[in-house]
């Protein structure tokens, strides 16, 4: 059956083919004659029986060679090559023009290269390359046949040389088939391609990819990415993430179902590449190229003793501006009473006091949260192992 409807398909190829002349519509004019290179063309002279005809190539008239010859008034050109082209007459004795034509060499289309994607499932877009072969202009005649044996001619743009089908079946156990045509006045190639819709499915790459740092957690790497937009959210995707210190080419391979991971074994303060790719969730069709890559640093631990030493200069800058602050502005004659000194060293002595147990507090707040982050690194470090064993 499949048999039949590609030799179908063939047929209205071919009849289109035939019933358009040669030399006439979208290739030229009807005074040119196409040949092929290397093959014997015949050019015969419309005149009457037993008259002398004369052959002239350019305004010249021919000299009869090896590869020129004369057959009962018409000129045989044997083993054509390019060197005989040109505009052919033939004159009768009197040199008045019996017959003018244009000769054209060159070879057959190549058969087209198709190559058929789709980035997600409403759309299958096929593509050829125009061909190569020889100076005669080429046409195509595309066409698909359905899996329900349906042929339709291939909506396409008119500039360039894609096929589109919109809305293609999604379940159907028989391909789609592809018929691309080149046509050029002497001869036709064509290809047929099936095309199955989950076999060639192909995602775009995520987008908008973000990589920041998780504060307070500096092996922890927070990634986040989208659905690209050609993709229906009704169809469900997985991701490959991979990362790798930016220096080297090693990558770490994550799998993941969602959008957004977390990083929990990167090295501190070091420069990272992060990318991303997809594919159907059922395992359709092919990955998606990688996304473009982002980079990111994780967050930088502060020591301990830059903490402390921050916070004792905080807490000293605070103590003399409140010294200053409680200091009275006497007047040049007025001596402060030895009460008066004694209360103003006691603020001080509580203000340096509470300043210190300030800095004592901070201090200990730090060491504790470095202490309980470095006990939940190494959780996540054995968790792995485990589920590695």
């Amino acid at each position: 059956m499949i048999a039949f409807i590609s030799c179908l398909c063939h047929g209205i190829v071919l009849a289109s083919i035939l019933l358009t002349p040669a030399g006439a519509g979208i290739f030229g004019g009807t005074d040119v004659l196409y040949g092929r290179i290397g093959t014997d063309i015949t050019l015969k002279c419309k005149a009457a029986n037993n008259r002398i005809i004369q052959w002239k190539v350019n305004g010249t008239f021919v000299t009869l060679s090896n590869n020129l010859k004369e057959q009962n008034g018409s000129l045989v050109l044997l083993m054509a090559d390019l060197s005989m082209e040109g505009n052919y007459s033939c004159h009768d004795e009197t040199t008045r023009l019996l017959y003018l034509t244009q000769l054209k060499l060159g070879y057959p289309p190549s058969k087209p290269l198709v190559h058929c994607v789709a980035s997600n499932f409403y759309r299958i877009s096929c593509m050829w390359e125009n061909s190569q072969e020889g100076s005669f202009p080429v046409r195509y005649i595309a066409t698909y046949r359905t899996p329900s044996s349906n042929i339709f001619n291939c909506p396409r743009d008119s500039l360039s040389n894609i096929c589109q089908i919109d809305n293609p079946q999604m379940f159907a156990s028989l391909p789609y088939v592809i018929n691309i045509t080149a046509v050029n006045p002497i001869g036709h190639r064509t290809t047929l391609l099936d095309v199955m819709l989950f076999d060639i499915v192909q995602p775009d790459p995520p987008v908008n990819i973000t990589a920041e740092p998780v504060f307070g957690s500096p092996r922890r790497i927070r990634v986040q990415w989208d659905y690209p937009l050609s993709w229906g959210s009704q169809f469900k995707l997985k991701f490959v993430l991979e990362y790798k210190l930016q220096k080297y080419n090693f990558w770490s391979r994550l799998d993941t179902k969602m959008t957004t991971e977390i990083i929990t074994d990167a090295i501190a303060a070091q420069l990272y590449a992060i990318r991303v790719k997809t594919k159907d969730f059922f395992d359709n069709g092919k990955w998606s190229n990688w996304s473009s890559e982002v980079f990111v640093t994780p967050w930088r631990e502060t020591t301990t003793e830059s903490i402390q030493s921050t916070v004792t200069t905080q807490m000293m800058d605070f103590v003399q501006t409140l010294s200053q602050s409680t200091t009275p502005t006497l007047s040049p004659n007025v001596i402060p009473s030895s009460s008066d000194v004694l209360d103003r060293n006691i603020v001080i002595l509580i203000s340096i006091a509470t300043s210190i147990g300030i800095c004592i507090a901070a201090t200990t707040f730090v060491l504790w949260i470095r202490s309980r982050r470095q006990e939940s690194d190494k959780n996540d470090i054995l968790t792995k192992k485990a589920l590695t064993l």
